[in-house]
């Protein structure tokens, strides 16, 4: 045992390495990669408010539509519920609209309004669906250069001291940014392309029910013909 008064023997942490360490190991080319992290929080966040189906659907607007009938003798005429959904600005409400303003025009020319304007709305769903498909795609490229940038500066030790050869402890510093970028462009992309495709599938959902929406549209308008 220990002599009384002796210092104790500095705890052994077992030479663990946090998450922060590695990071700091992994070169200047953590700098984009966390940019890229960044980017694909906001815009994940961005996306899943922006795609909410309320949002995109207002209540309100689906009612009225739901409800109008342009037949003969009643209250309601394509007119009037443009008139009524002036104001409303959501994607749907906007692909109604552009229907209504043709609602005189001979049916091919109705269809191709709503056709376009919808088109139009599932464009700007999607474009900040992008970014993420960017990231995805950038995030693991970033992460491979910091890979060779890694070896490379392994291979300069060996060259620049023949001892490093059998010291791994001079190689470490370019193994590990080898290894963390790549891990860490890996860790980025993949959260991106899992959030892309889900983002994607949730407007191509969206699209259906708005196309079926418009349909409705249609068959009210030309039912009253």
């Amino acid at each position: 045992p220990p002599a009384a008064g002796a210092a104790a023997p500095p705890a052994d942490d077992g030479g663990r390495i946090t998450l922060l360490d590695l990071l700091r190991k992994g070169g200047p080319l953590m700098y984009p990669l966390y940019l890229c992290s960044v980017v694909v929080v906001a815009f994940g966040v961005e996306r899943a408010i922006g795609l909410r189906s309320r949002r995109i659907f207002p209540p309100t607007v689906v009612n009225r539509v739901r409800a109008a009938t342009f037949l003969p003798g009643s209250s309601m005429d394509p007119h009037r519920l443009l008139a009524d959904l002036q104001n409303d600005n959501s994607p749907v409400g906007r692909v109604i609209k552009a229907g209504l303003k043709k609602a005189d025009r001979p049916l091919p020319e109705l269809e191709k309004a709503i056709e376009d304007a919808g088109e139009r709305e599932a464009d700007l769903m999607r474009r900040h669906c992008r970014v993420l498909s960017i990231t995805a795609s950038l995030s693991p490229l970033l992460g491979l250069l910091g890979t060779v940038f890694g070896m490379i500066q392994a291979f300069m030790t060996v060259a620049a001291r023949e001892e490093a050869l059998g010291r791994t402890e001079l190689l470490a510093a370019g193994i590990y940014q080898a290894l963390v970028t790549t891990a860490v462009g890996l860790s980025i992309a993949i959260p991106a392309l899992v959030l892309y495709h889900v983002y994607v599938e949730k407007i191509d959902r969206l699209v259906g029910q708005m196309d079926d929406l418009a349909t409705e549209l249609v068959e009210k308008i030309t039912a009253a013909v």
